[in-house]
């Protein structure tokens, strides 16, 4: 199973996420944690590598289990430091909010429409 840790950014009540080259689909940053690494360690190279961000802050949220993909995901509620400047990995960036999720088709990965945004939603985060 493969085990990643992701970002939940969120400003003014929108939830920062990120495509990539080719992709329809939305995700939060973060990424694959590596056999050597913590959770927050792998998070931490993860957004750098992604954004050009450090972490400043972060809370563990909610983990998951997505049995379609055999993946568990750690979710944190993280704030950042430095300018967002996406690398390589990333082509897009937008800050959705709870009214683009409910009203509109925006299309994001399992966990994030099965699981994360409707916790996100149910506790007023967004």
């Amino acid at each position: 199973m493969r085990h990643t840790a992701r970002a939940i950014i969120i400003k003014q009540k929108k939830l920062l996420l990120v495509t990539g080259h080719g992709s329809e689909h939305y995700w939060s940053p973060g990424g694959g944690i590596e056999s050597d690494e913590t959770p927050l360690e792998a998070l931490s190279r993860e957004l750098f590598e992604e954004l050009g961000v450090k972490v400043s802050t972060s809370k563990p949220y909610k983990s998951y289990i997505v049995e379609e993909t055999k993946q568990r995901v750690d979710n944190f509620l993280v704030e950042t430091s430095g300018k967002l400047n996406p690398g390589n990995e990333v082509s897009g960036i937008f800050w959705l909010s709870k009214d683009d999720f409910l009203n509109k088709e925006v299309k994001v990965s399992l966990g994030l429409s099965k699981i994360l945004i409707p916790s996100l939603i149910k506790d007023k985060l967004l």
